[in-house]
């Protein structure tokens, strides 16, 4: 039985894929988190058979008047997604698992003489180098061991340490793993700090998925030994090159593949919390391309070297090779509100050459602009004006509000604080923000240097852009020679001009 026919529509019209479904109470709180896969088939059986679940289930159907979906690539997929819910809402109905160790990281760090790597169920926050999130610690260790064969290091917890070309041990005897050939004994001195931290840094690579670039520089080692008639180390690095294409395939592991499942898991909350809050994205998040997001903000002082800059963000990361820069050409006074929508004209134009890049020609999921109503009026203005209709909202500086439009009137938002959904748009803004101040901070700086340089009797505008190119800066034209200068200004008078200015 469902307690309403707004409910039973939801569940009849359920996605047939797999993923998680999310039941909220008469309070909006969230109450049980499950996984399928099929979505459709599993919620329907809580309405069809509650009683024979058993009365703990039973009871929660009754308190269900709310469900959402979250479509995930695969049923591996939604049970990581489940676990994430179920850490972040703790619903009442849901037995959290006594056996849950979390993810495994692998850890090494580079202020150790001899580092070795480490296993961690919790990432500190230290300067140590990551790997990670891994849902199966079992691939990432197989992998290592694989590679200690190759390049061997250390795993003992002796203090070792190098300090001014010598090392001491906690204990400088080998161990079984030196005469094994698993590691280079450094607690017996046999192997300086910089040696061993070269052979690991192979296996970091490897690591990072560069597998051709180690190869690549082995081979350059190999053919160097061979033509130093070093024989023997050039047939120890083959043999390694040649373990080392025989473990990528005998080892399917790409250590990425988790943290990208982790880094969409974090992104899927962000946005289902969006969701609830804009009711702007469709809950199922289905967006094969990832989720995109456009920030823009206009940086400027009382009108001058008035920039605009955009910033993108995909599943919640930023990507900068997506951001762009706009240097405002049609105000030259303070209006935020008409310099946004040069911006947006500029951005949104029908014959886009601003980039061949597919995934910048894409449009925007969302944009959001940093201001208040006025900001957000002037922007939906131009995009009305423009006939594009993608959603979007304003972010005031004050409260952390946010602003949209639904028929001619201002909707306002307050996002919860501590929520994930106010912690991304309050970092998508500030990366917005410093981008266009670190834009027009440049700007101010060229525009002081031309502004002193233009002040030397005989220097025009073409005259000291070829002094700035030449000598990189002021600073670089001061210390410039009378012979240097002359090389690019061929005026002796000038070149005496520029030399008693700067020195003076």
């Amino acid at each position: 039985m469902y307690p309403s026919t707004t409910l039973k529509k939801k569940i009849e019209e359920a996605p047939l894929a797999p993923g998680c479904y999310i039941y909220r109470d008469q309070e909006k709180n969230v109450i049980y988190v499950g996984k399928a896969l099929v979505l459709r088939e599993r919620v329907k059986q809580y309405f069809a058979a509650a009683r024979e679940l058993g009365p703990r289930i039973e009871r929660m159907v009754n308190k269900i008047k709310d469900v959402e979906f979250v479509i995930t690539d695969s049923e591996l997929e939604a049970l990581v997604l489940e676990t994430n819910l179920i850490k972040r809402y703790k619903p009442k109905y849901n037995v959290l698992r006594k056996d849950d160790k979390n993810y495994m990281y692998l850890r090494l760090d580079h202020k150790q003489s001899f580092p070795k790597f480490e296993y961690l169920r919790e990432k500190p926050q230290d300067k140590a180098k990551y790997w990670g999130p891994y849902m199966n610690g079992g691939p990432i260790k197989k992998t290592l061991k694989l590679l200690r064969e190759i390049f061997p290091y250390r795993t003992c917890n002796r203090k070792i340490v190098e300090k001014n070309g010598k090392i001491t041990s906690s204990d400088p005897k080998p161990c079984l793993y030196y005469f094994l050939g698993l590691c280079q004994a450094p607690c017996a001195g046999f192997i300086t700090s910089s040696e061993y931290k070269a052979s690991i840094k192979n296996i970091e690579k490897y690591l990072d998925n560069r597998l051709s670039l180690i190869i690549k520089q082995l081979e350059v080692k190999m053919k160097h030994a061979a033509g130093e008639k070093d024989f023997e180390l050039a047939a120890e690095i083959r043999d390694k090159i040649q373990d080392l294409k025989y473990i990528s395939q005998k080892v399917d592991v790409d250590p990425r593949t988790d943290e990208h499942i982790f880094r969409k898991i974090k992104s899927t909350q962000n946005y289902l919390a969006l969701s609830q809050l804009l009711d702007l994205i469709d809950k199922t998040i289905e967006s094969k391309s990832g989720f995109k997001i456009e920030c823009y903000d206009i940086s400027n002082i009382q009108g001058t070297n008035a920039v605009g800059s955009m910033v993108v963000f995909i599943d919640g990361m930023p990507q900068k090779r997506l951001y762009r820069k706009f240097r405002i050409k049609t105000k030259s006074t303070p209006d935020d509100f008409g310099m946004l929508q040069e911006v947006l004209k500029r951005r949104f134009k029908k014959d886009n050459s601003e980039s061949k890049d597919e995934s910048f020609n894409r449009k925007p999921d969302l944009i959001v602009i940093d201001g208040g109503k006025g900001q957000l009026s002037a922007v939906d203005s131009v995009m009305k004006e423009l006939g594009i209709e993608l959603p979007l909202v304003g972010l005031a500086k004050r409260n952390e509000d946010i602003f949209k439009i639904e028929a001619g009137e201002f909707i306002k938002i307050e996002l919860p604080k501590g929520s994930e959904a106010r912690f991304l748009m309050q970092r998508i803004r500030d990366e917005t923000h410093r981008f266009g101040i670190d834009y027009h901070r440049k700007l101010r700086e060229k525009a002081q240097k031309f502004s002193l340089i233009n002040e030397i009797p005989g220097v025009g505008k073409v005259l000291g852009i070829k002094l700035l190119k030449a000598f990189g800066s002021l600073e670089g034209l001061r210390k410039a020679s009378k012979q240097e200068i002359y090389a690019v200004v061929h005026n002796k008078r000038t070149v005496d001009n520029i030399i008693k200015l700067l020195s003076a």
